[in-house]
């Protein structure tokens, strides 16, 4: 009895050193006093996405037919954490029609192309060059600022000059150039950005 309580006694203390010297670092070279001894360190520098976030909504001034409806959004942020060196990105914006009521009876609908985007300058961060869709200046109608939105158009880009992650947000500014022949009331429509 005494035996066998020894033997499992023995095979714990030799688990037990096993699990010890496989849980610790392999050991480097020895040196002696006066020589340098190294130890060679390795880590990972992480990647994620290409994205884009932008404001849920935002309210443009009021205007008369033949004034304007204008505002700036809120900011339009592009976070490029890919951790790539030679890639770039394009920002694009499209704008829909604006309706009122049904949209379909007379001066309910402002189509795209009195849309005008405006983008500015953007607070940046990382190398490359960054490079507004619309320099600007970014100012209050009239006349409107920037380009027409009857085709997407480019809001922002990113050269292929840079490496590792980098940002930029603008706030741009949106004029609607209000047809003389619209109605009164509350004009709804959509602006789309998208990061490629």
């Amino acid at each position: 009895m005494r035996r066998r309580l020894v033997t499992t006694a023995l095979a714990g203390v030799a688990a037990l050193a096993g699990t010890l010297l496989a849980a610790a670092p392999a050991q480097a070279e020895t040196c002696e006093a006066g020589v340098d001894c190294e130890t060679d360190l390795t880590f990972e520098v992480t990647a994620g996405p290409l994205q884009i976030t932008v404001p849920d909504d935002a309210t443009l001034s009021s205007g008369p037919p033949g004034g304007y409806a204008s505002g700036q959004i809120g900011d339009v942020l592009v976070e490029d954490l890919r951790a790539e060196s030679g890639v770039g990105w394009v920002a694009s914006v499209s704008s829909s029609d604006f309706t009122t009521g049904t949209g379909v009876g007379a001066g309910e609908t402002i189509t795209s192309d009195n849309v005008y985007y405006c983008s500015g300058d953007a607070d940046t961060t990382g190398t490359g060059t960054f490079t507004p869709g619309q320099v600007g200046p970014c100012t209050a109608p009239p006349p409107p600022a920037g380009v027409a939105l009857d085709a997407a158009v480019t809001a922002y880009s990113h050269g292929t000059d840079g490496s590792g992650n980098n940002t930029a947000a603008w706030d741009p500014l949106v004029t609607v150039s209000i047809p003389l022949q619209s109605v009164a009331g509350t004009f709804t429509g959509t602006i789309t950005h998208s990061v490629n």
